[in-house]
């Protein structure tokens, strides 16, 4: 296993150099620890091959191929990782929030209260002026009604 894979084959494709299915390969592999630990040194091997290839290539589609390859056969290492923002853009908040893709939190219900209205009670105002302020500005004074009819 290690030999077909280190030519570059994947697991399937060793299967079939030997004459056998992946679902049996599969079921090897349950069965006997030392066939996994050969299939996991022929990932590695295949891996080693692939980079090899790549490296030693100034042809871009096999660079290309094998880069493909490696990121099916070493995802941990080859795989696109997504680029994480970790600064918060207020333009692009703003953006969202206009577009209305931004995540936005729930407001509460608004509360109805019903009330009656208080008596409107007419407030007067006068302007008085007095000649003893030290002053020439006018003083303004809020009269209430019940003071105004002289209660």
């Amino acid at each position: 296993m290690v030999t077909l894979m280190g030519s570059g084959l994947s697991l399937t494709a060793a299967a079939g150099a030997m004459g056998v299915s992946r679902a049996t390969i599969n079921r090897w592999m349950d069965e006997h620890e030392e066939f996994k630990d050969a299939v996991a040194r022929g990932e590695a091997a295949r891996a080693l091959a692939l980079e090899s290839r790549m490296l030693a290539s100034d042809n871009t589609a096999v660079i290309k191929a094998c880069h493909f390859a490696l990121m099916n056969a070493a995802p941990e290492e080859w795989r696109e990782k997504p680029v994480v923002e970790t600064a918060v853009d207020p333009l692009r908040v703003l953006a969202e929030q206009i577009s209305g893709s931004a995540i936005r939190p729930r407001m509460p219900e608004p509360k109805i209260v019903e009330h009656r209205p208080a008596a409107s009670r007419e407030v007067r105002q006068q302007c008085v002026t007095t000649d003893e302020a030290d002053d020439d500005e006018p003083r303004i004074h809020t009269v209430s009604p019940e003071i105004a009819a002289g209660k």
